[in-house]
């Protein structure tokens, strides 16, 4: 398969002549914030469902800004439709000689208000055709006081830190207490509102009490846990510049207040409960830190043994919550406007299915590292990182969401983490910039307009105090022709929303039901084409026809089926699948399909002269050219590199010579590098402006190619590497081998089998 082409812009969308009221290079949106499945949509359901294609959007409502774009125009006056509440946008027609204007969702003809062509404040004439919600696609208006139930709330941050024994052992408080404090300084805190808490739980609830300006922090210590209640309920919430100095002794004193901790105990929920006294109504985010299951309360759980169950029908049940009362407390807090982030650390059962209620039904992030322990540099780094740059993250605070369509559209189902406040209205108390939300639409009338358009708004206070309104157009052309369907197919973004579809259904279904349904789409999707758009309609064929927007459509398909969310088979752990489940739910259609699902293949023994080094024309470091994700592209005098997101491998062939290992890592021989995890080096010691050091050009290469790839993921990641060798640790080439799609393995054929397989089917008519 040519790979290259996930790294091209989806199909054009062509859009007839004066479909904007302003000529503006702007008016197409970014897909990178909306994207949609089909770029021409046909106008009647039968057609649509005569394609068999998907038809929804994938939607990052508040993606960050990134290298080189533009900043978003902000807007202080906001223009609405009278009727559909549809806010000003390129794709409006004004009127009656420019004294109306006609809204593109529902027809209704509004007055042009005076601020459009005139400033009271300066009493000069204005330009209409130069204001940015004319001009772009997206923008964010800044919101007058009756967009505002409340003045805006400062970001409120609670730590639910867990020291039992189990945690302990693991060195995770000291960890976790020098990544906050570290990270002191990056925490949104622009106005000094910002506020913490910090709850440390074992078989009882250790509360924090700072007084302003006091050095020493004071330990109160709540061991009745059938009531809860606050034992200080004015100064446990920590304004962090005043009660800097108490925090900071608090952050580097956590390990040596617990190590000698042998308390097995876990009182999560009472945690929970006290966290949600404290935060009261202000809302704000809890970020509960675990390395053992809840073992008090309401919601504990009970061990659950997953060995025998694994690959069996049965496993289904394990991905399911063994009980409602985080669901249930995810809503009250959805309304108080309190978000929850679940952090797992450690290989202990934790029942992440269960506790991970909290971030799924409140906006919240899931992060999981089973391989931590204090003593293991780079997954202390990897932890401290990515937990690191989530709180420094400029949250959309007590944001909703809302989805708008054309007459005819309507929006049948939605897929991420959020609490579903009303059928169009998504609750986010605190919105993340690289969480993405997916959405079905039914075209319920026929589509009589040559343009439909969707337009989301994110109603949220930024970090700074200041409600604001994030609203992103996106206009997409009709037709009545199957073949204009077919060929303006989105291939990633129908890969991104077809995975979203099935681990939705492995979660209240079956796997193996999600697993089928998944393959039955895209076996109808290449049935439907051949039937309606080729000469061979009937009769068997020797190849697959498939047009060139959904070339890759197989080939993501068998990606998904065998990725650790979906793969089958007794050897994926259900906190493993769970985790990769979450990600799937909220990552971005482009991080999500690719290098999370499809990793990125690279040969480092020939790597082009020009590789690593930036692009003259861009000043984008230049990545060498990928390889198929298949072992025989693995020659035993090469070495590739790996990467997925998450983690990188490096491979090395039995034969590779001295010269590259020299080059690459400072070693005499591929026998003397270590197999398993490794701190990838820099030989240049990081002096990239100087160039590489003499000798080490290819590790200077390969470090800028890596932060290249870091850096096409948002940095979400902090990849640890692992060296893998051809005549290496089993386990290590097995765990790699699991990424190279092509090959066939356990729980799944090869791409070419699956090709083969799919063809057959379709000659027969099986679909």
């Amino acid at each position: 398969p040519q790979l290259s082409a996930l790294d091209e812009a989806p199909p054009a969308i062509k859009l007839p002549p004066n479909a904007a009221c302003v000529p503006s290079q702007f008016i197409i949106c970014p897909a990178n914030h909306k994207r949609s499945t089909l770029n021409a949509i046909p106008r009647t359901d039968k057609l649509l469902k005569k394609t068999k294609l998907p038809f929804g959007l994938v939607i990052t409502p508040f993606k960050t800004q990134e290298q080189g774009e533009e900043p978003i125009p902000v807007v202080s006056e906001i223009v609405r439709c009278r009727r559909c509440r549809t806010y000003v946008n390129p794709f409006v027609q004004f009127v009656e000689g420019g004294r109306r204007w006609k809204c593109n969702l529902c027809g209704l003809s509004n007055d042009v208000p005076l601020i459009f062509d005139y400033d009271s404040a300066t009493q000069t004439n204005r330009n209409r055709w130069v204001r940015p919600d004319l001009n772009y696609s997206v923008v964010e208006f800044v919101a007058p006081l009756e967009y505002m139930v409340r003045p805006p709330m400062p970001p409120v941050y609670v730590f639910i830190i867990d020291v039992s024994y189990a945690s302990v052992q693991l060195g995770a408080p000291g960890v976790i207490g020098q990544t906050i404090l570290s990270a002191l300084d990056r925490i949104p805190n622009v106005d000094n509102r910002t506020k913490v808490a910090f709850i440390a739980v074992d078989s009882s609830l250790h509360y924090f009490q700072v007084r302003p300006n006091a050095t020493e922090p004071q330990q109160l210590v709540v061991s009745d846990l059938d009531d809860i209640f606050l034992p200080s309920p004015t100064d446990l919430l920590l304004n962090l510049y005043e009660c800097r100095q108490g925090i900071e002794c608090l952050l580097s004193r956590l390990e040596s207040m617990f190590k000698t901790n042998h308390s097995v105990g876990n009182a999560l929920c009472p945690a929970i409960q006290a966290a949600q006294k404290m935060l009261g109504t202000l809302g704000g985010k809890v970020i509960v830190m675990q390395a053992s299951p809840p073992t008090v309360g309401e919601g504990k759980v009970e061990p659950r043994t997953e060995g025998k169950d694994l690959g069996t029908s049965r496993e289904s049940d394990l991905l399911r919550p063994q009980n409602t009362w985080y669901k249930t407390v995810a809503a009250d807090c959805s309304r108080t406007q309190i978000a929850f982030d679940t952090v797992f650390i450690g290989q202990q059962p934790m029942d992440i299915p269960t506790v991970s209620c909290l971030a799924r039904y409140t906006g919240g992030s899931v992060f999981y590292y089973p391989s931590f322990m204090a003593t293991r540099k780079p997954e202390v780094d990897r932890f401290s990182q990515e937990f690191s740059n989530h709180l420094s993250a400029r949250v959309a605070l007590e944001s909703v969401l809302r989805v708008r369509a054309s007459k005819g559209l309507r929006m049948a189902s939605y897929y991420g983490n959020f609490f579903l406040r009303s059928l169009d209205l998504l609750a986010l108390p605190n919105g993340l910039p690289n969480h993405s939300y997916a959405v079905d639409i039914e075209i319920e009338d026929t589509l009589t307009s040559p343009v439909v358009y969707f337009q989301t708004a994110l109603l949220h206070t930024t970090a700074y105090g200041e409600r604001r309104i994030r609203v992103a157009t996106l206009a997409l052309p009709t037709t009545d022709n199957i073949h204009t369907v077919f060929h303006h197919a989105d291939q990633v973004a129908i890969a991104s929303l077809l995975s979203r579809k099935a681990v939705d259904r492995a979660l209240v279904a079956k796997l193996e039901d999600a697993r089928e349904a998944l393959q039955h789409k895209a076996l109808e999707i290449i049935g439907a084409f051949k039937t309606e758009c080729t000469q061979s309609s009937s009769g068997a064929t020797t190849q697959l026809q498939i047009p060139r927007s959904l070339q890759l459509l197989p080939f993501l398909t068998l990606s998904s089926l065998k990725h650790t969310s979906l793969r089958g088979g007794n050897n994926v752990p259900t906190a493993l699948r769970m985790s990769a489940i979450n990600s799937i739910l909220t990552l971005p259609a482009e991080q999500g399909v690719q290098p999370y699902t499809v990793a990125r293949l690279y040969s480092l023994h020939d790597l082009p002269p020009q590789a690593g080094y930036p692009d003259e024309q861009t000043g984008i470091t230049v990545l060498p050219p990928r390889l198929g994700l298949s072992a025989e592209a693995l020659l035993p005098f090469g070495a590739y590199l790996l990467h997925d997101g998450s983690d990188t491998f490096l491979w090395f062939g039995r034969d590779v010579s001295p010269a590259l290992c020299q080059a690459l890592l400072n070693v005499q021989d591929v026998r003397t590098i270590p197999s398993g995890v490794i701190t990838f080096p820099d030989l240049s010691n990081g002096a990239s402006d100087d160039g590489p050091v003499a000798g080490f050009e290819l590790n200077f290469q390969v470090n800028n190619i890596l932060r290249r790839l870091n850096d096409l993921c948002h940095n979400l990641w902090k990849p640890v590497t692992y060296v893998c060798k051809e005549d290496g640790e089993p386990v290590l080439r097995m765990w790699m081998s699991q990424r190279l799609t092509e090959d066939m393995d356990n729980s799944a054929p090869s791409y070419q089998q699956f090709l083969n397989q799919i063809r057959d089917k379709v000659n027969r008519g099986n679909f």
